[in-house]
C-alpha cells in the first residue's frame, strides 16, 4: 500500500489533481523558433500566480520537453523570457516550446513531490 492509499492520508491521492489548477496555452508554428516559443511562454506568464507549483514545457506534438518546479511560478517561468540570460541549451528548449501546462500546489514540498512523480511518468 502506498502512502497515498493509507487511511490516515485520505486526501493524499487527490492532492495533485491537475484538473483543479492547470493552465495550458498553445502557441502557433511547427518549426523551432525562439520568438514563437517566448510568445507562448509570455502568454502563460500573464496568468501565473506567485505560488509554488510545477510547470511542463511541451513541443508542437505535445511531447514533454521539460518538467520543473518553482517556489514562485511567476518568477521561475519569467526567467525563460529573458533572452540575454539564457544559455544556448535553454534557448533551444524555449524555441521548441509551444505549450505549457502549469499545476499549482499548496507548498514547495508538494511541488517537489509532484515534480518527481511527473518526471517518472514522462521519462
Amino acid at each position: 500500500m502506498s502512502k497515498a492509499d493509507r487511511p490516515d492520508q485520505p486526501n493524499a491521492a487527490s492532492r495533485f489533481n491537475e484538473d483543479n489548477a492547470t493552465y495550458a496555452v498553445r502557441g502557433d508554428g511547427d518549426t523551432p523558433d525562439l520568438e514563437t516559443g517566448m510568445a507562448a511562454i509570455r502568454e502563460v506568464l500573464n496568468t501565473l500566480p506567485a505560488r509554488p507549483g510545477v510547470y511542463r514545457m511541451q513541443d508542437k506534438r505535445g511531447d514533454v520537453l521539460y518538467v520543473g518546479k518553482a517556489r514562485s511560478l511567476k518568477a521561475r517561468v519569467g526567467a525563460y523570457v529573458q533572452m540575454n540570460r539564457l544559455p544556448q541549451r535553454l534557448m533551444r528548449m524555449v524555441a521548441q516550446t509551444r505549450t505549457m501546462t502549469i499545476v499549482t500546489t499548496g507548498s514547495e514540498a508538494e511541488a517537489l513531490l509532484l515534480e518527481a512523480q511527473l518526471i517518472k511518468k514522462f521519462r
